[in-house]
């Protein structure tokens, strides 16, 4: 039987980490089975560390009031921009890319640091008009011209002055839709792979020419990973008794819950790569961009997904995402890879090759710390004591009394022992 991509580099990263592993997985399989005698207590243990890394969770989110402004003024701008083109409005879609899109968006650990919504604007023009992509770009700068957009290397940035946030739109067209003479004009190393149809062309200014790209493709593919459950239904549902015109797309709910793992783990992990940045631990200039993480974890989770594994608890599935990240990078004729997953030859490590392994050496440091930090949280049995913990780890203010940071987490009330054997 033939296996994924994803399930490939799973075993890879087992092969590499065996020892972790395997005690993880005998673990998982007696509190499966309830061989072992604490496993309540077990789980109880699994429900403290959970709740102060769900509050870290909560608190590293962009707040509401902030989402819903930058909403606001990007369905405005967007809705601006479509009535400012001389292209159908009914030929014109905009739709939020990146981190907005997937519900992993955070807050900066600075304070004065803007946070950005991501935004595509495609447009199904002719096949005449795709012959010159500079033209193209020029055009949709010249309809943002009164928002004062400036250019960049494939967007248009619109900066705010005075908000929290700033917009990007970058302006594409449907990859199916250009001519052969187009594709073949194209770097020839990239090809859409998963996701097709989806698939953009979108202006590369330094050389200006058309580029592949899909965003909405790496979208689709983190959100249909993010839906396919690893955690044990039993608990999970235990956690949730707990708790003709021109398409514009809304911004997303930003609202992710702990079970929503893979989520959790790429708002939580980029959140402590800043933190290692801001306190010296890597440097800020090397540090790993969001679309490795974002592509590591997704893969890994993906992987395990394919290989039938399931978790007890997501605090389980944390770990084993933040043991196997770092086994999944490549190495493939001395050269360090990170393939995109929708567009293939796309290698977005690919700076990693040409800086004497300064960035590889950042990406390790950093996961190496990254275990360090989860393995003392997980240590810790006192709730108070893990509170303080995740805190520190993730650069969360201590309470004060407007209630800011995490609340001290109280520990659940002891139960009457049972008559009988078996998990509460």
């Amino acid at each position: 039987m033939s296996t994924t991509k994803s399930a490939e580099l799973v075993k890879h990263a087992e092969l590499e980490y065996p020892t972790r592993l395997t005690k993880s997985l005998e673990s998982f399989a007696a509190l499966r089975e309830g061989y072992i005698t604490d496993a309540r207590d077990r789980l109880i243990e699994y429900g403290l560390w959970a709740k102060a890394l769900s509050e870290a969770n909560s608190h590293i989110a962009v707040d509401e009031e902030e989402i819903r402004a930058a909403a606001d003024a990007y369905e405005e701008v967007a809705n601006y921009l479509a009535s400012n083109l001389s292209w159908p409005l009914k030929s014109i879609s905009i739709m939020t890319q990146g981190s907005v899109s997937t519900k992993t968006l955070i807050r900066s650990p600075n304070g004065s640091e803007k946070f950005d919504i991501d935004a595509v604007c495609k447009i199904d023009i002719s096949h005449i008009e795709a012959d010159d992509p500079m033209s193209f770009f020029e055009s949709i700068g010249q309809a943002l011209k009164e928002l004062e957009a400036q250019a960049k290397r494939r967007c248009w940035y619109i900066p705010f002055t005075g908000q929290r946030f700033y917009l990007e739109f970058t302006p594409s067209i449907p990859l199916n839709t250009i001519t052969a003479q187009t594709l073949s004009s194209m770097a020839p190393r990239y090809s859409a792979s998963r996701y097709e149809e989806t698939a953009l062309a979108v202006v590369d200014t330094p050389t200006k020419s058309w580029k592949t790209s899909n965003s909405a493709g790496m979208s689709k593919w983190v959100n249909d990973t993010a839906e396919r459950r690893l955690i044990r239904s039993i608990v999970m549902e235990a956690y949730a008794n707990d708790r003709a015109v021109a398409s514009v797309a809304p911004v997303p709910d930003q609202t992710v819950e702990i079970t929503d793992t893979l989520r959790v783990a790429i708002r939580l992990f980029k959140r402590h790569r800043d933190m290692c940045a801001r306190r010296g631990v890597i440097d800020a200039a090397t540090k790993p961009i969001s679309v490795i993480i974002v592509t590591l974890l997704t893969s890994c989770y993906e992987g395990l997904a394919d290989l039938g594994r399931s978790f007890e608890h997501p605090i389980e599935l944390l770990d084993e995402l933040a043991t196997l990240m770092p086994h999944l990078v490549l190495k493939l004729d001395g050269k360090y890879r990170v393939d995109n997953p929708t567009v293939e030859g796309e290698n977005f490590a690919e700076k990693w090759n040409d800086d004497d392994g300064e960035r590889y050496k950042s990406f390790m440091t950093w996961t190496n710390a990254l275990s360090a930090d989860l393995q003392t949280i997980l240590a810790l049995k006192d709730p108070s004591a893990i509170s303080r913990r995740v805190r520190e780890v993730f650069g969360i203010p201590a309470p004060t009394g407007g209630g800011n940071g995490l609340t001290t987490i109280q520990p659940p009330a002891p139960r009457a022992t049972p008559a009988s054997r078996g998990l509460a």
